[in-house]
């Protein structure tokens, strides 16, 4: 069987089998969005939410099937998880002012994922948000799975200061300004997919870094008729050491960059990054496109994405909605190094079909098409079989009940 028709059968054999399996959690509820009242008077808020999800990579797992190449998938058996349980808590102090915070709890870690405060100057038309989450131009997603660039970019919390501020002109035209100071996030790793054996170059999560630098951020975006169009630039400098020594310096080969042009320093601290997104929602289509480039040190990095949707109203259940999304992640001026995943191109096709069964529950069904450039070779092993180290097999399945309260 070739390839292509071996992930064929792969991926509709996996949607039968654990759509069939999912049927026993429908009968499951949820609760209604509760509000008290403190000692002090004030309105108190309690919402979150609950994913549950079952992952199965590519290929049978257990000892005799392992992988003979040099990048080892870690996990291929099917497993079960909770991704994330979420308490949500918000505190009303006026009708334009109040405070959030959202406690996540996980299988292995728990923290204080996201608090932030947000007011409203209504006579200005601006919302200004004080606290830790994601950059002001991260957008909502359909699907578990991020795009590439999404988790390379903007997936990452951070502490900062933003307002947006929004011009109408007539019924159907918007515009918006958006202005962002920021504590800059450090580079890190983060997983493409589901699976965690293959790390990429991310903006992590803020964390306390000796050496801290701030980000500086600005937005516009425009919205006629139902068609929108954001662009935005971020600039700052790399934290010092951490992110240029500990991050970049250590990448095989980063060296080699600094020496290949007299100017270029290895502890060049350079930051910057900006993109542009459009998209279009009107009735049931969802369309949307970005693009994002950014240099760190001596290391250019970019990547784009594009998606498409169409929800389905029903009468049984609120809707279901196919989606299909192609994008990639490349760095450039480096070579990819079989050893180490954070310098390997990327692309990836994600298929997905979105049931929502009422504004409270959802069933997502995902498939991660994955193609990953190893800068690896094909060679031999003693035994004299044959060892593809170009690339390695991870496509990825995901369903996930999703709860909402």
């Amino acid at each position: 069987m070739t390839k292509t028709g071996y992930l064929k059968e792969h991926f509709m054999k996996s949607i039968l089998t654990h759509l069939m399996k999912i049927g026993i959690f429908t009968s499951l509820g949820w609760a209604q969005l509760t509000s008290v009242q403190s000692e002090s008077g004030l309105e108190i808020l309690f919402g979150g939410e609950i994913e549950t999800e079952f992952v199965d990579v590519e290929g049978p797992g257990g000892f005799t099937n392992q992988d003979l190449t040099y990048n080892k998938v870690k996990n291929r058996s099917p497993h079960m998880r909770i991704d994330k349980a979420v308490l949500s808590t918000r505190i009303n102090y006026s009708e334009n002012l109040y405070y959030k915070f959202e406690l996540r709890f996980g299988d292995k870690r728990a923290n204080v994922d996201k608090h932030y405060a947000r007011w409203e100057l209504p006579s200005f038309r601006t919302l200004v948000e004080l606290g830790k989450n994601k950059p002001m131009i991260a957008t909502k997603r359909q699907t578990e799975g991020y795009p590439l660039i999404g988790t390379a970019f903007w997936k990452g919390r951070e502490y900062h200061i933003t307002s947006k501020t929004q011009y109408k002109f007539g019924e159907n035209i918007e515009a918006d300004l958006g202005l962002s100071i920021a504590m800059k996030r450090p580079l890190g790793t983060d997983d493409a997919a589901e699976d965690k054996s293959f790390k990429m170059m991310v903006y992590n999560d803020y964390e306390d870094r000796d050496g801290q630098t701030f980000e500086y951020g600005g937005s516009l975006g425009l919205k006629v008729f139902g068609v929108s169009a954001d662009g935005w630039y971020y600039t700052g400098k790399l934290i010092d050491d951490y992110d240029w020594k500990y991050n970049l310096g250590f990448l095989p080969g980063y060296d080699n960059i600094a020496e290949s042009k007299d100017e270029w320093e290895e502890d060049d601290k350079t930051h910057w990054w900006y993109g542009g997104r459009v998209g279009v929602d009107r009735k049931n289509i969802h369309i949307r496109a970005e693009y994002i480039n950014a240099l760190d040190g001596l290391l250019p990095r970019n990547g784009f994405y594009v998606e498409g949707s169409y929800r389905i109203p029903l009468n049984q259940i609120k809707s279901v909605e196919p989606l299909i999304r192609f994008g990639n992640l490349n760095i450039e001026r480096h070579e990819e190094t079989m050893g180490d995943p954070q310098t390997w191109d990327r692309e990836m096709i994600t298929l997905a079909f979105l049931i929502r069964l009422n504004d409270y529950l959802a069933i997502k069904t995902e498939y991660y098409f994955l193609n990953e450039i190893t800068g690896g070779s094909k060679t031999t092993d003693s035994a004299g079989n044959d060892v593809d180290n170009t690339r390695v097999n991870d496509n990825q399945f995901l369903v996930q009940l999703k709860f909402e309260f």
